[in-house]
Parts: C-alpha cells; structure tokens; sequence
C-alpha cells in the first residue's frame, strides 16, 4: 500500500496532457497519453559517474522535474536501429536516466507488476530512449514498464590495473554493470510511488540486454533486486576474465596514446577519440557481419571476483538463482544476413566451422545439409546456433532444476521481407507494440503484415505480462523445460519439441 499516497497527488494533480507524481526522490511532471491511459516519466536521473567510477545515486531531486522529454543516450557509435535511420536523442557522459510508463487506474492492492527492460546493442550501443522500446502498450495491460541507460562501450567496460588500485573493491571493468545494478535499487526505492510492487519485479532484456539479465542473475549484488527474469536471444557465455579485460585495456590505452597508469591522459580524451565515427555504407555494415562476431568484442562484463565471481551459467547450474523463475527463448534465423556472405560450396562450410569448432565440421555439415537449401543458408543456421540461440536455451536448462523454466523459439518472418527470416530482434516490435516506430516500420507497410503478425504480437504480449504477473506463461499447453517441449511463436503460436537436443548437441 506505500503508493497509495503519491497515486492521490498524481490523480488529483493530472490536467491536460501533465501527470504529476511524488516520489521519495521527489516530485515529478510527465506526459499522458490519453488514447492509451498511460502516464510517463521520461529521463529521470537515477545516477551520476565520473568517468570510470562508480555510480552515485541521485537520492533527490529539487523542486518538480520535468520528466516529458527523454533524457540523453550514452556516448556510442550507435547500434543497427540507429544506422537506419532510428532516433537516437544527443548524447552525454551524463547518460544515466530512466523511463517509467504506467497505467492511469487504481492499482491492486498489492501494486502493479514491474518490468524493467535491458537494451540490446552489444554493449556497445542503444539507449532505453529507441522508439522501438516504448513502454506504452505493455504498460495499457497493466504493468508498470521501466528502461534505462547503461554506460557503453570503453566508458562502461573498461579494465585497467590503475582504476583497479583505485577503486574501493578493487574492481575494474564492470562499470556498466553496476550502473544496472544502481537503476534496479532506484527501481526498489521508487516504483511504488508509480503504482509499481517492488516485490514483482520482472527484469527482462533481448541481444546484451539478455546477456546482462543472465550476468544480473550471477551478481550477488542483485539478490532481492528482481524476481522473474526473461533473457530474449542472450546467453550466459559472453563475459571475460579480468586477465584478458586487463591485457587489452592496456593495448587500448597505448592506442589512444595514454600509459595505462595515467587515468588524467584518459579522463581527458574526449569523447570523439572514444568513439570515432564510422562507415555507415551497406558494404561496410556486411563488412561487419562477416568479421565482427559479438564472442570477440572487447567491451563486456568482466569476472572481476567483486561484483561477478562466477561464470554466470556455471552460476545458474549451482542454484544461485534458486527461485528465479525463467523465460528464455531466441529467434529461428537469427545471423540470417549471414547468408550473404557465407561460404559457396560445403568444402567451405566444413572449412569455416572447422575454424570454430577444431574437429566438428564433418559432423557439422551431415547436420546442416539435412535442413538448408546451400552452404551459405547452412552457415547462417550455424551461426544462429552457435552464437545466440543454444546459448540462451542453455541458460533454461541450467536453471530447469533451480525454479520453474520456459523455452520458446520465434519463427516468423515479415511477408513484406521475407527474405530477412526470422532474424535478430523480429519480436520486439510485436513485444512493444512499436510496430509503427521506424526502422520497425519497414516490416509490416502492408495490411497482409499486420494482419499476419497480430495473432503472434497478442502471443507475446500475453505471455511476457502472464509471465510478469506470475512467474508462468498464459498458455496452458506450455510445459516447463524440463519436460522437452518449448513454445514456437509463429503466425499460429503452439507447443513445439524443444529446439535444444536437435539444434545444439555441436555446442554444449
């Protein structure tokens, strides 16, 4: 009952299209959307960091904040949405806000379920402010949503024996992280004055947002902090030992012309040395899809023996997240660009995964063949495997015996673009309700696609706020992991084998 006193101001107090509320960290002004019935607070600060320390709470704020406008994005090169036109708001090292959508009704007496969400862009790039990350629609059905950002790429990851030793825990290279960690406490200390349960709380994420859920779910730290959690084509694999986040933060600050010992030559970079500017040419970005594989990106989570001390899958096995309840589940085709340039004949194919698993290509291609139409669709399937969905699926089977588990696979695919598959992200539009939001846009320009993907964006929604309220989906034919069977979200979503046996044995 502890929102009930702010939900009397901001009742009493909405007029027109500003809603006001009063928060233990203070009073706030944000927007209304009448059509939806949702209130939102945009950019609030939950923190502030110098640059490669900590975050500080920002426990007040004085006089009513306005919170109608998004606040800035942190420093990146940006992300896919973004190189195709998505909007970005300016950036600033001073990036460290949130969003809150929430229904305008009375709450149940124990609050609303909360969803916090984790952006994608491997940890490199993306901002909780994406259109396509809009809060509203799920917020209509009666959760409180919440998004926020994280410090990005060398500002949030960087690990370097200096800012080791200067460091109260002795921890280096998980700054973004411990922003995570710093707007889950907000979320604690403040979304009840939103109508929220803070005892609900749901933390989901898709792509490094799903990699962060399943990092968050190893962190001691943030024990309490959630309930539930749903990691969308993620995994449990991508973070590195302090010795290698080490070895390269020293190559790296050579590079940008610094010792590693001198924190003022770095501090004083500016920010257009940290991120330079990239080629945004089609030929460029297949560049990157051909070379830039996420497993070699440098900025990521680190095992640092502070905030992260295990392997988070290892983690899962062991049952530090005993009672977490957990929804995991990828795209069909998720590298599907990988088709444009994968290799021509199989002795290719066999050559390439030979290059990634050392003895398995003849096993791999007798796999593969059985189910692809040429080499290069083969290699996008591998790939697919290999890097994001039996990671994630291997996160459920980890947790199966600790709490109640499920799996899904999305295999849907545009008719507008068919030819994409059912690539990387294909389900947050429908998740979101953001179908409208560019570059979304491009996938459903007919009536035939919307049409088509109604019946699959009710699905998701559905079982994502079923998942949220309860710790189980809606669909009563959706078995727990542990029984064998997923669910596929196609055009007609319903019970499928789990895809884990027949598409992962190469990678267990």
């Amino acid at each position: 009952m502890r929102w009930i006193g702010a939900l009397v101001v901001l009742l009493g107090m909405a007029w027109g299209h500003s809603v006001f509320v009063l928060t233990p960290q203070g009073r706030l002004q944000g927007g209304y959307n009448q059509q939806a019935r949702v209130a939102y607070f945009l950019g609030i600060p939950y923190a502030r960091a110098e640059r490669w320390k900590a975050p500080q709470p920002v426990m007040r704020l004085e006089g009513v904040f306005q919170a109608t406008q998004p606040g800035p994005a942190c420093p990146q090169r940006g992300v896919f949405t973004t190189r195709l036109g998505g909007y970005l708001p300016p950036q600033s090292e001073d990036c460290l806000n949130l969003g809150v959508w929430m229904p305008m009704a009375t709450p149940p007496p124990e609050g609303y379920p909360v969803m916090v969400f984790i952006h994608g862009g491997s940890y490199t790039g993306g901002s909780w402010t994406e259109p396509l990350y809009d809060g509203t629609s799920l917020a209509s059905q009666g959760v409180v949503v919440v998004g926020f950002n994280y410090r990005l790429g060398s500002l949030g990851w960087l690990a370097l024996p200096a800012l080791r030793h200067e460091d109260p825990h002795g921890s280096t290279g998980n700054y973004g992280l411990l922003d995570m960690l710093e707007a889950l406490r907000w979320v604690q200390r403040n979304i009840a004055a939103f109508g929220g349960n803070p005892e609900n709380v749901t933390l989901f994420g898709q792509s490094a947002g799903g990699m962060a859920v399943c990092t968050l779910l190893a962190a001691p730290a943030a024990r309490g902090l959630f309930h539930k959690a749903i990691i969308q084509s993620g995994g449990c694999g991508y973070v590195r030992t302090l010795e290698q986040g080490l070895a390269w933060g020293v190559r790296w600050a050579a590079q940008m012309g610094c010792e590693a010992g001198d924190l003022a030559c770095l501090r004083r970079l500016p920010l257009e040395r940290l991120f330079p500017p990239e080629d945004r040419s089609i030929g460029a970005l297949l560049q990157r899809v051909e070379a830039g594989e996420f497993a070699e990106v440098p900025w990521k989570p680190h095992l640092d023996g502070v905030w992260l001390k295990k392997l988070p899958l290892q983690a899962l096995r062991e049952g530090d997240a005993a009672g977490v309840p957990l929804l995991v589940g990828a795209t069909a085709q998720e590298t599907w660009g990988e088709r444009f340039v994968g290799p021509s004949d199989w002795a290719g194919f066999v050559k390439r995964v030979e290059e990634k698993l050392p003895g398995q290509g003849a096993r791999a291609e007798q796999l593969y063949r059985a189910r692809s139409a040429s080499p290069a669709e083969a290699w996008a399937y591998f790939q697919t495997d290999r890097i994001l969905l039996c990671p994630t699926l291997a996160a459920g089977v980890a947790q199966a015996p600790h709490a109640p588990t499920y799996s899904y696979l999305v295999d849907w695919a545009s008719p507008v673009l068919e030819g994409l598959g059912s690539f990387h992200g294909i389900e947050l539009p429908l998740l979101f309700g953001t179908e409208t939001s560019w570059p979304a846009l491009a996938l459903f320009l007919t009536q035939e696609a919307l049409e088509n993907s109604r019946p699959l964006a009710r699905a998701l929604q559905a079982q994502w706020l079923n998942f949220a309220r309860t710790g189980a989906p809606f669909l009563l034919g959706w078995p727990e992991t542990r029984a064998g069977y997923a669910m596929g979200f196609s055009a007609q979503p319903g019970r499928i084998p789990d895809p884990y046996p027949e598409r992962c044995g190469l990678f267990r």
